[in-house]
């Protein structure tokens, strides 16, 4: 996206005067729930140590937290604490394995970003149907959404 064009544009060249449209925003922004409750899980990913365990979540479902450790370079009590905040703001959900603790993204809204911000699968990993369609409501609107726990792989 550039000045030249933008993603959006008005339909005609006239903007509302400034009190209608400053209405028109705050509507806008009345009928948008939880925007502070969005604004605090956004604020995880400012951290590069989350972010990184994330995109390691989203490209191979299942991981554990120790192999994540090794492949951010953390401490197991480091990687142990950003994924308790991570499950805690609702990106990631923990799962036992025997005496592993494994980990999955949460929702199809943390999946999209992590594709949206350019994160991809490792080999073998792919996308379920089902789970696309529910994701985003829309069969065939997304690739598919990986495999998880709750949806049995075809």
């Amino acid at each position: 996206m550039d000045a030249d064009h933008p993603l959006h544009v008005r339909a005609d060249d006239t903007a509302p005067p400034d009190d209608r449209l400053v209405a028109e925003l705050t509507e806008l922004l009345d009928a948008a729930p939880g925007l502070d409750e969005m604004a605090e899980r956004m604020a995880l990913l400012a951290d590069p140590r989350r972010l990184r365990i994330l995109f390691c979540v989203h490209a191979h479902p299942g991981v554990r937290s120790s192999d994540i450790g090794r492949a951010i370079g953390a401490s197991d009590s480091t990687t142990s604490h950003a994924l308790a905040l991570l499950r805690d703001a609702g990106w990631v959900r923990a799962r036992r394995s025997g005496r592993e603790v494994r980990y999955d993204l949460a929702d199809g809204f943390a999946h999209s970003l992590l594709h949206d911000l350019g994160s991809g699968h490792l080999p073998g990993i792919h996308h379920h149907a089902r789970t696309a369609e529910l994701a985003t409501g829309h069969a065939g609107e997304h690739a598919t959404a990986h495999p998880t726990a709750d949806t049995p792989e075809a």
